[in-house]
């Protein structure tokens, strides 16, 4: 009898903590479940530590050598057999319900083709940090973020039809310096309906071997031009046609990572996209019009304005009217 959910993990040098991850998924509520890992050529006992669990719901594949994590997640799901994919690294932690409740959610809702939750934040020794940030539950609302970035669905918390990614020819990118999965989710938007449950399912642990950190530290300037190249392919996916002056303000202005000041030419710049946008988009008549508006203006007035000095910009304009 083939499982209902299929957990990919893939494993690179991940020793220290791998060990917690995989109990995390053996002790779920919910066991009609396989756990595939893909171990990826450690130079460390990540193998080793892997090896000394005996549940038969394991199942462990080696790469013949070091192919990456996107390699290693497709390849985990292409031997799968279960209807739904669950992700996690080799370093977090699933809450014990988390199957349980996104397998039910699933069950229950098959318009749905992505599913993540809440996440916390966690260090190396295990302990809190903080809660993640709230993630999105309106589909429309997530599609629409999604032009632009990424910050409220993390990859550890995803389930996922696999007939949904069969259909539509869905992988994990490869070569993408830790951003596979906002890549992914870019793609699965276009073609698919995200959505969140609003339940505690992921701890995700922040520690200086971590993916994300190691690709900010290595290739910091490659990564910001991916990011921005991921962004232009949303947006012109979508089918917004921006000229290449309204196109840079959007790469330039929303980076990754928020900028630690935005001048009055930059809120200017950025005003003038997002009208455009919306302006395309209601030409487009498309469905997510209304969760559009609010994300320009959740950015403009959240991201943007507290880093800019509206002070001075009051003082100028009384200097000027005087």
């Amino acid at each position: 009898m083939n499982p209902l959910v299929s957990v990919i993990m893939p494993a690179y040098n991940g020793e220290k903590y791998i060990g917690e991850s995989i109990e995390s998924i053996l002790n779920q509520t919910y066991d009609n479940l396989e756990l595939i890992i893909v171990e990826d050529q450690s130079t460390d006992h990540t193998l080793q530590v892997i090896q000394t669990y005996t549940d038969e719901r394991i199942h462990l594949y080696i790469n013949e050598r070091n192919r990456g994590i996107s390699y290693s997640t497709n390849f985990g799901i292409g031997h799968s057999k279960g209807k739904y994919i669950a992700l996690l690294d080799d370093d977090d932690l699933a809450l014990h319900r988390r199957l349980e409740w996104q397998t039910a959610y699933m069950e229950e809702y098959d318009g749905i083709d992505v599913l993540g939750g809440r996440s916390a934040l966690i260090d190396g020794n295990g302990d809190f940090i903080k809660y993640d940030l709230e993630p999105i539950y309106n589909p429309k609302y997530i599609k629409a973020n999604l032009l632009f970035h990424n910050r409220k669905f993390a990859n550890g918390t995803t389930m996922i039809r696999k007939e949904f990614m069969i259909k539509n020819n869905l992988q994990y990118q490869n070569n993408c310096l830790g951003m596979q999965d906002f890549k992914f989710f870019i793609d699965s938007s276009k073609v698919g309906t995200l959505t969140s449950i609003d339940k505690l399912v992921h701890l995700k642990r922040i520690h200086k071997e971590e993916e994300t950190t190691r690709q900010l530290k290595n290739h910091e300037k490659e990564r910001a031009e991916l990011f921005s190249q991921f962004q232009r392919e949303s947006i012109k996916k979508s089918g917004f046609r921006l000229n290449e002056e309204d196109m840079k303000a959007i790469c330039e202005l929303l980076p990754e990572y928020t900028l630690k000041n935005y001048s009055r030419e930059d809120v200017e710049r950025l005003y003038k996209v997002f009208k455009e946008m919306i302006r395309q988009a209601r030409e487009m008549e498309i469905d997510y019009l209304a969760e559009l508006e609010y994300a320009c203006k959740k950015i403009l007035g959240e991201r943007i304005l507290p880093r800019t000095n509206i002070f001075d910009w009051d003082v100028e304009k009384r200097k000027r009217d005087n």
